[in-house]
């Protein structure tokens, strides 16, 4: 399915100084224009008109430059108003908050973005504006549930050779929710009358790992209708105590507080990341380089070395914050987990997951929740 991607943004930021000092044309105009620029269905589009219509949206969009009250209320206006071209609506939400991030417009965009149609819009725009809403404190709710009605969806971040079904795209929202309301909105979802979204979100919820979620699912009755093995195993892991073998987790090389230290230093944005990737995982790598490591090698150093922007694969540290930490610890780590989801990636993925799994082996080793997990 081919969807638009006018890349407002990039058009956008690239504006020059000619475009800039344009006089922008009335909303009445933007208006007018507004009504022949959309309209459209892009699976009613050939490949031809598909390009020139793309053309033509970047150019209508680039008419709002300079960005002025004037033009700041115009896209409000319209944006508010528009209530059946989600192309529309979807490039509009887009376009407004790269220009205006006050609480006012963020809930706009929430409410227009909550509207989209995944056949017409790329659902991998959805999630990275709505993870982006999130973090800003938008009451995401309602985006999130959206990506749970779309079971077969596969949501392909081609920036990252990335590809997520619906419980992964959905995991980025509510795992980046406050844990609390997190689980409280998944609960609700339990009773859906589709059989798939109860399946759904009984397997998020159990990755919530909060009191509420636990009493929830301790209580649900709707566990052995789930089908699929990965949710069932999953769910499982999480509600089931299993007794560890202290030998198993060797003799921590990070105390319990050099273990809190590390993970309070680990980046929480990609700009945070990257920095750290070119600083001491520049120096990380130029000493691989310089010893000639093997990937044998390289994955043993990384196994048995201090985390530098991220704990996947460090097993060493990941055994110590096991054996280490205390049960007042636990709410610690969940929030780590919750900052590590900063963007749409496999890097944010495999951190999230790393933090579960210290998680689940917390829970077993500690015996947390005990009053609602099977022994």
């Amino acid at each position: 399915m081919r969807r638009i991607k006018v890349g407002i943004v990039l058009s956008f930021l690239a504006l020059g100084a000619e475009t800039a000092r344009a006089e922008t044309p009335s909303c009445a105009d933007l208006r007018a224009q507004k009504e022949k620029v959309y309209g459209f269905r892009t699976s009613q589009l050939s490949e031809e008109q598909f390009d020139a219509k793309s053309k033509e949206i970047d150019a209508y969009w680039k008419q709002f430059q300079p960005i002025n009250p004037e033009s700041l209320r115009c896209v409000r206006g319209m944006l508010a108003a528009e209530k059946t071209d989600h192309l529309f609506q979807f490039d509009a939400a887009s376009f407004l908050f790269q220009v205006d991030k006050t609480p006012d417009s963020l809930n706009l965009i929430r409410d227009a973005l909550a509207q989209a149609d995944f056949q017409e819009t790329d659902p991998a725009n959805y999630l990275s504006l709505a993870l982006e809403l999130g973090q800003r404190g938008v009451d995401i709710q309602t985006l999130a549930a959206r990506i749970l009605q779309y079971p077969t969806a596969v949501i392909h971040v081609s920036e990252h050779a990335l590809d997520l079904d619906s419980d992964s795209a959905a995991l980025f929202l509510y795992g980046s929710m406050d844990p609390t309301n997190a689980s409280r909105a998944l609960a609700t979802k339990l009773d859906a009358p589709e059989a798939f979204i109860r399946a759904a979100a009984a397997h998020l919820l159990a990755e919530q790992m909060t009191e509420d979620s636990f009493r929830t699912l301790n209580t649900w009755k709707g566990l052995a209708e789930i089908k699929e093995d990965y949710r069932r195993n999953d769910i499982h892991a999480v509600m089931t105590y299993e007794p560890v073998d202290p030998a198993g987790l060797g003799n921590p090389k990070w105390t319990r507080d050099q273990v809190l230290q590390i993970i309070a230093a680990m980046p929480h944005t990609r700009k945070e990341f990257d920095r750290m990737m070119s600083t001491k995982g520049a120096e990380f790598d130029h000493e691989m380089r310089e010893k000639k490591a093997t990937q044998e090698e390289l994955a043993k150093a990384v196994a048995e070395g201090e985390p530098i922007y991220g704990i996947a694969d460090h097993t060493d540290f990941q055994n110590s914050a096991v054996a280490t930490l205390k049960a007042d610890d636990f709410d610690t780590i969940r929030q780590a987990r919750r900052r590590s989801l900063y963007d749409v990636s496999d890097e944010s993925l495999s951190e999230y997951l790393a933090y579960t799994q210290i998680m689940i082996r917390m829970l077993n080793h500690l015996d947390l929740y005990k009053d609602y997990r099977t022994h």
